[in-house]
């Protein structure tokens, strides 16, 4: 007798396939096998077969190419479930800095505002975690990924298999290698203003450091415009760079370690809030008094600037807007649109004392 194999759908995007179960990002080829499961040896047809085979045969067919019609058109164009619904992949570097919960939070939320499935995970500070997320994300057949990277270039590889894939990868707060697009703070001016202020309120001369952070551009270009903007004070001396992780615990013992080495210090440039406020406790625990400067325009720093304490002004970003935006971008991609510009900037605002009682921070 004739049976029907369940139709196949095969999908392609810049000829890469994307699997099957109505997930067609470009374009769908399906077809019917029939298979002739007459057992070899039977060699005479009777009569009843033969009028059997003759009109039976056509109608399965014609059901057969509705099946098939069926299974191509329950694709969408952008990929995702079955019945339409975008789903949207989030991931960001850990779950402990507030900054990059604000980020998940909002991602989700705005996903779920456009009627999506969000898919949220967080890194841990681990590239290869966030690797592997990107690739189960590539699997569950999001339409698109937003993501906040452990590492900007390390991520690349996995960011890569995501567009091979046909999904659109939107990098937030840092730019990302390989994605569609990237929307970030201007994260060379945040680093500027840091600094001029960190220089003014030393009287543009003494001793000063720097902790760095995790390689992603974000805080690369934070700490080269903080370099570019201390130029203009030649009586400013770095005497200390160091790399913590982003951290309150890891710029603790960095902090310690740098002030321990160097007691001339007057200042501290710190890439984050949560780094700021390790070095804070370093200071104190240290009996020192010393102006820092940062990044973030979170909670904590702002009340710690309110009460007179040694952060003394931070770089306002918005990981809210970041976020949005990011989940913007990629919603617009996913739906074939072309971006106006592939590389979006978010202004940043220097809260001090002069500024932050009428200021409302993000977290």
């Amino acid at each position: 007798m004739f049976r029907i194999r369940p139709a196949t759908q095969r999908c392609s995007v810049g000829g890469v396939g994307t699997g099957t179960g109505g997930s067609c990002r470009d374009r769908c080829r399906c077809r019917l096998v029939i298979v002739d499961h007459r057992h070899h040896n039977r060699r005479r047809t009777t009569m009843a077969n033969a009028v059997q085979k003759k009109y039976l045969f056509p109608s399965l067919i014609a059901v057969g190419v509705l099946l098939s019609v069926s299974a191509c058109a329950g694709g969408s164009a952008a990929g995702g479930a079955d019945d339409g619904k975008l789903k949207i992949g989030v991931t960001v570097s850990n779950s402990t800095n507030p900054f990059f919960v604000k980020e998940s939070e909002t991602a989700v939320s705005e996903g779920k505002a456009l009627g999506a499935e969000v898919l949220s995970q967080e890194a841990g500070e681990d590239v290869t975690t966030q690797s592997n997320q990107i690739d189960q994300f590539i699997t569950s057949g999001v339409d698109f990924i937003v993501i906040d990277p452990v590492d900007s270039d390390g991520i690349g590889p996995a960011v890569k298999r995501a567009i091979t894939a046909g999904i659109p990868v939107v990098g937030i707060d840092s730019e990302t290698k390989n994605a569609s697009a990237n929307v970030t703070t201007d994260n060379t001016q945040a680093g500027q203003v840091s600094c001029v202020s960190l220089a003014e309120q030393i009287g543009g001369k003494g001793d000063i450091a720097i902790i760095d952070g995790t390689p992603i551009k974000s805080v690369s270009d934070r700490v080269a415009g903080c370099k570019a903007a201390l130029q203009a004070y030649p009586d400013i001396k770095v005497v200390a760079e160091q790399r913590g992780d982003n951290s309150r615990d890891k710029a603790l013992p960095v902090a310690t370690d740098i002030l321990t080495a160097n007691p001339s210090i007057v200042a501290i440039f710190a890439i984050n809030d949560p780094t700021a406020a390790g070095v804070e406790l370093a200071a104190q625990q240290k009996g020192m008094k010393i102006v820092i400067t940062s990044v973030d325009g979170a909670k904590a720093a702002t009340d710690d600037i309110l009460a007179g304490g040694m952060i003394t002004a931070t770089a306002a970003q918005d990981p809210k807007a970041l976020a949005a935006k990011g989940v913007e971008m990629g919603a617009a991609l996913a739906k074939g649109d072309t971006l106006p510009e592939t590389l979006v900037k978010l202004p940043t605002t220097l809260i001090d004392a002069s500024t932050a009682a009428d200021y409302t921070p993000w977290g």
